[in-house]
């Protein structure tokens, strides 16, 4: 039991509220969508609509990246990146750093290599820009991007979610405080009027899923704040803005030797790194290749019951390994397990698929409560014209929003035949989105449109297993022979959660239209 004064109640209460009512529709927007970005990896092997190999980079490379170098520019062939994707193949990328628009940025030639060393396709240009047009990872992408930085152009994207985690703290907090019966009000359902039983529905989702909004705020907070604050003004203070000085100073590398020198066996490397992490890679940049200050840093993923994975730094001329090192600093500590510990923590991924249910669980409850928040404190006040406006857009976004990730799913699979996901996807959600204006404008009844939107969405998630299958994704025998369950899992869950949501949708719009006769039959008897 919490025990407060009533002048702190109050200034709770109103804490609490205004935190919610100024920010409750972006947060809403950001817990969706890291609902749906919890299953991220799954999502771009499952709309991928291919079946490469489940370890990429444990495959012959050497050949074939010294063939591709050959027919790569020289000005490119300093650096090359190598990326094991989820459709499993393997993205090479030779590039150089050059400087755009005051940005230092990587441009080169992209070569994706698919099993037993086919080159699949040849691209030049950016970085970034090769990867943002990457077809077969549009929809996962698409939906991380707008989690992270609700698609607003760097750095200012990151900075409002990081905002919007603040926010979120500072709700959880509050909430918390101003119960003042804590662990009685987790299991009471005081009342059955509608207006009642919603706010005691919000109280008890919002007091169970409390340790994970608190988690989840803080952890978003701190990435959003460090990818956009903390590491380039320590770029810009300590390096006069060169990143990679920066990162090669982290890594205790920063001696300068450009000799001519051979260049290492990277197939012995990778298998080298493969046995020592006990884990499959997923990703190697190799540095400075030729030259005697010549580094491969290889990431692989964490050892099977670690939440971590280091980080091995190779001599790019000898092949020798020079050291192990963690997230931060060069040797193990408490603070680099804890900061390693922030992205898996913040993800989910840190117990399989086991961790990710659960996490998907707490995530849907939490949009519950961002959203059934803001509506409680709209009704308060629905005698104000501004208020009632308010209302209209929690309407419009509350069932707005999901409608139009299924949309852009159903848009990405429809159109990957012809590979212009990378337009389609987006484009389908901003086209979904005008549409769910459209019952929200017009609609007398605003408390009708969420389960009208809500049942189109589980309509839409019904049919997208079968969109799936008209693009030329594979079937299910095929997915779990290679190895890839998650296609028939995705398929399941998809259909699955398209059901929940048109029976929910239907049970609401009962509801309502029984609360709508009981309260005309009332008038009439007054009458």
């Amino acid at each position: 039991m919490i025990n407060l004064k009533a002048r702190e109640t109050k200034t709770l209460v109103a804490v609490h509220g205004w935190a919610g009512a100024m920010l409750g529709l972006l947060l809403y927007a950001v817990i969706v969508t890291g609902t749906a970005a919890v299953f991220s990896n799954e999502i771009k092997l499952w709309s991928g609509g291919l079946l490469g190999m489940n370890d990429p980079l444990n495959q012959p490379l050497g050949a074939v990246l010294a063939r591709l170098e050959a027919e790569t520019p020289e000005e490119f062939r300093g650096d090359l990146g190598l990326r094991a994707t989820p459709a499993g193949r393997v993205h090479a990328f030779f590039h150089t750093d050059e400087t755009v628009n005051g940005v230092r940025r990587e441009r080169g030639i992209l070569y994706v290599i698919g099993p037993n060393g086919s080159v699949i396709s040849r691209q030049e240009g950016l970085g970034n820009e090769l990867a943002a047009n990457d077809p077969h990872t549009a929809l996962g992408r698409f939906y991380v991007d707008l989690h992270v930085r609700l698609h607003v152009p760097n750095p200012w994207g990151l900075i409002l979610t990081g905002i919007l985690g603040l926010a979120m703290l500072v709700a959880a907090v509050s909430g918390i405080l101003m119960h003042r019966h804590l662990f009685r009000d987790i299991f009471v359902m005081r009342g059955r009027a509608r207006l009642v039983g919603l706010r005691d529905l919000h109280s008890v989702a919002g007091t169970w899923t409390l340790p994970h909004a608190f988690v989840l705020a803080f952890t978003g907070a701190y990435l959003s704040f460090a990818i956009a604050v903390a590491l380039p003004m320590l770029a810009k203070i300590a390096f006069k803005g060169d990143v990679r000085e920066m990162v090669t100073t982290l890594n205790g590398l920063n001696v300068v030797d450009a000799r001519r020198a051979a260049i290492a066996d990277i197939d012995r490397i990778l298998s080298d790194a493969r046995q020592r992490a006990g884990a499959p890679l997923m990703s190697a940049g190799w540095e400075n290749r030729g030259r005697a200050d010549s580094r491969i840093t290889v990431f692989p993923l964490p050892r099977s019951g670690d939440l971590t994975a280091m980080r091995l730094i190779y001599n790019g001329s000898t092949g020798e390994l020079i050291r192990e090192r963690p997230i931060v600093g060069l040797k193990p500590s408490w603070g680099a397990s804890l900061l390693g510990l922030i992205g898996p923590v913040h993800f989910g991924n840190f117990a399989g698929w086991w961790s990710r249910a659960v996490w998907f669980a707490l995530g849907a409850a939490s949009a519950y409560v961002a959203w059934s928040g803001l509506n409680l404190w709209v009704r308060r006040r629905s005698d104000q014209p501004g208020w009632r406006g308010l209302g209209r857009a929690s309407a419009w976004v509350g069932g707005g929003l999901p409608f139009a990730m299924t949309a852009a799913a159903a848009a990405y699979f429809t159109s990957l035949p012809s590979l212009e996901t990378a337009f389609w996807t987006p484009a389908a959600f901003l086209i979904a989105a005008l549409l769910a204006l459209v019952p929200t404008i017009v609609m007398r009844s605003v408390e009708r449109v969420p389960p009208l939107l809500f049942g189109a969405t589980g309509i839409l998630m019904m049919v997208i297993p079968f969109l799936r299958a008209a693009a030329g994704g594979p079937n299910w025998t095929a997915a779990l022979a290679a190895g890839q369950s998650a296609i028939p899992v995705m398929d399941g869950l998809v259909a699955l959660g398209g059901l929940v949501s048109v029976v929910s949708a239907g049970l609401a719009l009962r509801r309502r239209e029984q609360t709508t006769f009981s309260a005309g039959a009332i008038m009439q008897s007054a009458e």
